[in-house]
């Protein structure tokens, strides 16, 4: 992988459709500016309805190349406020994922 290679990331959190709003109005307070000071960048929010009783909130980041990722990830573990935010989501989600994608680079 080329490391300018720009990498996606994907969380995707189903909730129970009557705490998502909660929910979003925590992550827009709490963790939304810690991860923008950790290079995430361009979030688009998406809501999916799965359901009467659930809705996913899928979250597109954007970070210019792997090692981007690394140093996010390595800022994100160095900070208590990261695993308590995940920490009280999962105590609400029905399941939550990350996927970090890149592109397919082509071979000539």
């Amino acid at each position: 992988m080329n490391p300018a290679t720009a990498v996606r990331v994907v969380d995707r959190i189903v909730l129970p459709v009557d705490r998502a709003e909660d929910w979003l109005t925590h992550w827009r307070g709490e963790y939304l500016p810690g991860a923008t000071a950790r290079g995430l960048r361009a979030p688009q929010v998406l809501r999916e309805y799965t359901g009467a009783d659930s809705v996913a909130v899928q979250i597109v980041w954007e970070l210019p190349g792997i090692y981007d990722f690394y140093g996010m990830r390595g800022a994100a573990a160095a900070d208590p406020a990261v695993a308590a935010f995940w920490s009280r989501t999962d105590a609400v989600a029905v399941t939550r994922e990350r996927h970090v994608l890149a592109v397919q680079e082509e071979k000539p």
